[in-house]
């Protein structure tokens, strides 16, 4: 089945509600995983909703750290995802949404994985722009690479050439590929998915040789705008705060 698993809702930066995404997801027939920034509350409201209307769902998180990388994990139940938020992320939460105070290197082990049961890790967009370039810390990006089990090779709001590169990487690393929307609007999900074989929750092998996706500028523009407005928004609410 297809799955796309990189969308953000109101819960973070993105601009639609979880009942808009799964509804979208119903429509498309696709899983999906709802993957907010530093935030799990939404994703895991959503799973409820999804096993009642059949829609195959997996809670996810964007986690971003000081330094300003960023890693996706995924859980296997919604105890240990509540976990991960309320020991994890909640209490280090800063004025910037997308950055938690604290070390992505923090979070790189094994035993994180095995103690909040991710069972899945990906590098999202690894040629981004500035902090989000894995290769801006080439000692921390190594590491991050080690730890992951997949890589974003195609992400809706990079462009080819990124994207181009992240293909190459994923190769040369030997990593499961995925390719996501990183949708910030209803319009975007769906428009890049990963075939997914799991046994259970172990991913057998993915394929995204399906997706057939040419730059869009004008759907790049108006998520940027959305990104821009509700992250502006949230720094300045906590600094009146």
């Amino acid at each position: 089945m297809n799955y796309d698993l990189h969308i953000h809702s109101n819960f973070s930066d993105g601009k639609a509600s979880i009942r808009e995404i799964l509804s979208k997801a119903k429509e498309l027939n696709i899983g999906i995983s709802i993957t907010d920034h530093n935030e799990l509350r939404g994703s895991i409201i959503a799973s409820k909703i999804a096993k009642k209307l059949n829609i195959p769902f997996i809670i996810g998180v964007e986690l971003g750290t000081k330094e300003g990388k960023e890693m996706l994990l995924y859980f296997k139940d919604e105890c240990y995802a509540k976990k991960f938020y309320e020991n994890e992320i909640k209490p280090f939460k800063t004025s910037r949404m997308t950055r938690i105070n604290r070390y992505m290197s923090e979070f790189l082990s094994a035993d994180l994985k095995i103690k909040y049961n991710i069972f899945l890790a990906i590098i999202p967009h690894p040629f981004g722009v500035l902090y989000k370039n894995i290769y801006n810390d080439m000692p921390l990006g190594e590491k991050m690479i080690e730890f992951c089990d997949g890589i974003e090779c195609i992400n809706a709001s990079q462009s080819s050439k990124s994207n181009t590169l992240s293909k190459i990487l994923c190769a040369q690393k030997q990593k499961l590929a995925f390719a996501s929307s990183d949708a910030h609007l209803i319009k975007n999900i769906g428009k890049l998915s990963t075939n997914i074989t799991f046994d259970k929750y172990n991913i057998l092998k993915t394929d995204i040789s399906h997706n057939n996706y040419k730059d869009d500028f004008l759907t790049l523009i108006q998520s940027l705008y959305q990104i821009s407005k509700i992250n502006l928004n949230y720094f300045l609410k906590d600094k009146i705060n």
